[in-house]
């Protein structure tokens, strides 16, 4: 059994397939699907029920992948352990790229802060219309680590920051009770991302959980148009509270029951970090990251 495989696993289960698990890892499909019917082998048993596109994990893969992530946060761990900050001679760039939404947070908060403490290093924000471009833009090297949320790619490295919560954000006119049972999504007009998406699919996750289905009246990664949406009354989306908030006098933000809640972390590749990246993560450490098992 190799670090490969179980990182090969992870991604077949976060993508639902093994062509989105293949083009997220960058690798061929036919070496990943190799990989992983030789895990098979060595476990003697089934990992994954194969009918039609969908590949769905049996009860003993999705018991094996759970296993599989503590396992590379534990190597992530030790691997930060041999690889200390050093601050000196740190006078270059960073870039840090984040989705539309937490670039808002990114660029009032985080890097105003961590500028003033390494005026040394010239910080910058890059924006991303969806997780998707952010993550290949990353792999290109056009930025050196990201802020999103979770989950990613199985292969990325993460270091949780903080929780956010994701509220219904309506037209004013709409008669809801706060909090929003999920059930009263049911047939909603929603406004939602590209189909296709890794955000989009993180939706559809959420919807068929609580076995609603809205009705979608829109289908963009464009943030800055969802609130306007919103308030023109074509319909809700589902959005950070602490951004929503700046709209409340538009739009009527309510909590969802069950209540949703996601995880914004840091994320770089496996390749080393560059010494203002890696004081980016030792400035969000010391500020109080929480201490998230990422599952």
């Amino acid at each position: 059994m190799t670090l490969q495989q179980l990182r090969y696993l992870l991604a077949v289960v976060e993508h639902g397939g093994m062509t989105a698990a293949a083009n997220a890892l960058f690798v061929d499909q036919s070496a990943l699907s190799r990989a992983l019917q030789s895990l098979e082998r060595e476990l003697r048993t089934e990992l994954f029920v194969r009918g039609g596109r969908a590949v769905v994990p049996t009860a003993e893969g999705a018991r094996i992948a759970h296993l599989a992530k503590r396992i590379l946060s534990g190597v992530r761990a030790i691997e930060d352990t041999f690889h200390p900050v050093d601050e000196s001679g740190t006078t270059g760039r960073l870039v840090v790229g984040a989705t539309q939404s937490l670039a808002i947070e990114l660029i009032s908060n985080i890097l105003p802060a961590f500028r003033a403490r390494h005026p040394e290093i010239a910080a910058d924000a890059s924006p991303y219309e969806s997780p998707d471009l952010a993550i290949e833009a990353m792999r290109k090297g056009e930025v050196d680590i990201l802020l999103v949320d979770l989950p990613v790619p199985a292969d990325l490295r993460v270091q949780p920051l903080h929780h956010h919560e994701i509220v219904l954000v309506s037209p004013t006119g709409l008669r809801l009770p706060d909090p929003v049972p999920w059930q009263a999504l049911h047939g909603a007009d929603m406004i939602l991302p590209s189909p296709g998406s890794v955000r989009r699919r993180q939706f559809e996750r959420w919807f068929a959980r609580h076995e609603v289905r809205p009705r979608v009246v829109m289908e963009t990664d464009e943030r800055g148009a969802w609130v306007a949406c919103v308030v023109a009354g074509h319909g809700s989306v589902l959005w950070y509270r602490e951004l929503a908030h700046r709209f409340a006098s538009s739009v009527a933000v309510r909590s969802l029951s069950p209540p949703l809640v996601r995880t914004v972390a840091l994320v770089w590749t496996r390749r080393p970090l560059s010494a203002e990246a890696r004081l980016l993560c030792a400035y969000a450490q010391a500020r109080g990251v929480e201490e998230t098992e990422y599952i």
